[in-house]
């Protein structure tokens, strides 16, 4: 008793330091404003909530204006954190967004504890616990998500992502109401934290019941040598698993249908959507992390395993599938949770073909199966009472377990310090807060969207809060993006000028489309204003630098043909003291009193071509040099300020982003510019 007990704390001193690992890694650097894109949305929401007394309004007025979208209705994640800071605002005097930026941290660093208790619990091995633990909270890819100042749901989605799988096993193994009980109300509040996305246990135990009866009748095979199957043990297990399933996913459905007007159905098809099997929102094309990589590749196997950690992940695709063959081999029965996490790794893995997102689940399936791998082999060696062996295997686990610890000290460095508001975006930000009211709207590319509207609280045309046919009337997410991108791609300012005027007030078709919809939701808003009398009676519309690298996105959705900004880095000077960009794809040549650009493109038949345009920044003025009389001449732009060249095609070269960030704007006749910075640039248009 007294050796189990002095156990017992050994593992819980251990998990505690694990705990304050996950921490200390995300909190390396607290920055001291809200961080990010989603992180202002998730914000804003968390302080309607505490500044309502948890029931904030049903219509959010500020996002996709006109007329506003209808109101997050999950909200997990805002009343966890507003509960959570009463509680701590007690004994801590600090700000509500002081707490919110620290928050991530705090519950990435417990989401050991679920996943101690998930692992322990299949293996009934500390052991396992505690790796399993030490490999969630320092997952690359989870880091990534939740250092300070980085909340979203990400760190929730981890957390319950063990407790749910942990809930749903001690369900089917129990088969008592404590059981079900503890699945249904663990499930239920991840449904509701996370949208859409918090179904994904219950749909991997959907498909995961067939999966096991069909793994059995291959073991029953392969044991007996035989085609014969004995099917009734088969039969009594499905019972064993399909009935709790059963009253448990039909409970959750029932509740989450009258309570969030949502079902299992509803998050299958948002799956399939992500995966790119059912059309999806044409935003998610543009979406860095949804970009395919094949992870059969040396190179994708290895950006996978950088993501989760490569111990994990070769414990996982190497060591579990061994596990399960040793087993086969020795005749003994494989436990359905060996099954699961088999599948349940081999699914999350082939859905990072679809997105390097995915491989935030697949750290939950890595942590999970290392853990119950290590557990498992470490029995094994014990039986053999080999010392030696035992050695040399947490030798090895050893070394890749500092490895994996000295790379999350170096990525919760990285990432803590590569988020963050610029200060050109504050002081814009909050040029706009001064400037702007209730009836201005502020137009640009749908990314900072979430960061105006927290910020400023002022109205943004759009955000990154997806919002699908049929939700946002009469404008969704995909007619706005493709607007916005027609904008800043089109050469006609007329143009620019109808598409940004429409969105300044709604018909009295369109309002009585949304009332139809909606009813007397669209009155209950922060600002409870009528959307459909208030008109907008001024738009500011940025243009920033971070549109160039975005631009061929841009042209795609507004156009159908992607276009880029060629940015070429200052890479030296040559024998004659001319600038070279690009390692030699273009030169600025000195001549008299003249700067000639010269590209040099091999590839596409391009050799010492004069462009026809050349504007070189020198001391705040912009110097032009027009070479159109050259004879070897090709058609476009290079602007440089010395350090940086950009090419542009004529396309380009004549769009209204270029007119109104490089050149802020000049000759237009509806865009004025009221506020520039090195970073962005602000434009009133003229109604």
């Amino acid at each position: 008793m007294k050796d189990f007990v002095r156990e017992e704390i050994q593992s819980l001193i251990i998990l505690f330091l694990i705990i304050y690992i996950g921490f200390y890694i995300r909190s390396i650097y607290v920055p001291n404003i809200v961080a990010d894109y989603d992180p202002w949305y998730y914000y804003r929401l968390s302080v309607n909530v505490l500044e309502s007394n948890y029931n904030p309004p049903k219509w959010d007025i500020l996002g996709f204006y006109p007329p506003g979208r209808p109101y997050e209705k999950h909200l997990g994640v805002e009343y966890t954190l507003v509960t959570f800071y009463k509680i701590i605002s007690n004994f801590v005097k600090m700000t509500f967004m002081q707490f919110f930026i620290i928050a991530p941290a705090i519950i990435s660093g417990l989401s050991a504890i679920p996943a101690y208790i998930a692992t322990r619990y299949l293996t009934k091995s500390k052991i396992s616990g505690l790796f399993s633990a030490f490999f969630a909270v320092l997952a690359p890819s989870f880091i990534g998500y939740s250092v300070a100042g980085y909340m979203d749901s990400k760190a929730f989605v981890v957390f319950y992502s063990f407790l749910s799988i942990f809930s749903l096993m001690f369900a089917m193994k129990r088969k008592d109401w404590i059981g079900y009980l503890t699945a249904i109300i663990v499930n239920l509040l991840f449904i509701y934290t996370w949208s859409g996305g918090g179904w994904y246990p219950l749909i991997a135990f959907l498909f995961f019941i067939p999966a096991v009866l069909i793994f059995r009748i291959f073991e029953d095979i392969i044991h007996n040598r035989s085609l014969k199957v004995n099917f009734k043990p088969l039969i009594e297990e499905a019972k064993s698993l399909v009935i709790p399933f059963l009253i448990i996913i039909i409970t959750i459905n029932a509740i989450t249908q009258i309570w969030l007007k949502e079902n299992i159905l509803n998050s299958i098809l948002a799956a399939l959507g992500f995966a790119g099997f059912v059309p999806t929102l044409l935003v998610n094309i543009s979406v860095a992390e949804l970009q395919s990589i094949n992870i059969f590749s040396l190179e994708g196997f290895q950006r996978v395993a950088s993501s989760v950690g490569f111990l994990p992940t070769v414990l996982t695709l190497f060591g579990l599938p061994l596990l399960i063959l040793f087993k086969i081999w020795r005749k003994e029965k494989i436990a359905f949770e060996e099954i699961f996490l088999f599948l349940f790794a081999l699914v999350t893995f082939y859905m990072i073909l679809h997105g390097v997102r995915f491989a935030l689940i697949f750290s939950v399936a890595t942590s999970l199966s290392a853990g119950y791998v290590i557990g498992n082999f470490y029995n094994y060696l014990k039986s053999y009472k080999n010392q030696f062996l035992i050695a040399i295997f947490f030798g090895i686990i050893l070394f890749y377990f500092l490895d994996l610890f000295s790379k999350a000290y170096v990525f919760g460095e990285q990432y803590s310090r590569g988020y963050g508001i610029s200060e050109n975006w504050k002081s814009a930000l909050d040029w706009l807060k001064q400037h702007g009211n209730t009836t201005t709207l502020v137009a640009t590319w749908w990314d900072p969207g979430h960061i105006i509207a927290g910020y400023t609280g002022l109205k943004v045309h759009a955000d990154g809060a997806h919002c699908g046919p049929g939700v946002c009337i009469p404008y969704d997410h995909n007619i706005r993006i493709q607007d916005m991108g027609r904008i800043f791609s089109t050469s006609n300012e007329e143009e620019a000028y109808s598409i940004l005027k429409k969105y300044t007030y709604l018909t009295k078709e369109q309002c009585d489309e949304i009332k139809k919809k909606y009813g007397n939701t669209i009155y209950d808003n922060i600002l409870k204003e009528d959307p459909c009398k208030t008109n907008i009676t001024k738009i500011y519309f940025i243009a920033s630098n971070d549109l160039i690298g975005k631009y061929y996105w841009l042209t795609y959705f507004g156009t159908g043909t992607g276009r880029q900004y060629v940015v070429l880095p200052l890479t030296g000077r040559d024998n004659q003291g001319n600038l070279v960009y690009g390692n030699g794809i273009l030169t600025l040549a000195f001549k008299e009193d003249k700067i000639i650009p010269i590209l040099n493109i091999p590839s596409q038949g391009i050799f010492n071509t004069v462009v026809r345009k050349l504007v070189f920044v020198y001391q705040g003025n912009q110097l032009t040099f027009d070479y159109s009389n050259a004879t070897n001449k090709i058609d476009g732009l290079v602007f440089s300020d010395g350090s940086t060249a950009i090419y542009m095609d004529p396309q380009t070269a004549n769009s209204m982003l270029t007119k109104l960030y490089f050149f802020n704007g000049e000759g237009l006749k509806y865009f004025k510019l009221v506020y520039s910075n090195p970073e962005v640039k602000i434009f009133e248009v003229n109604f």
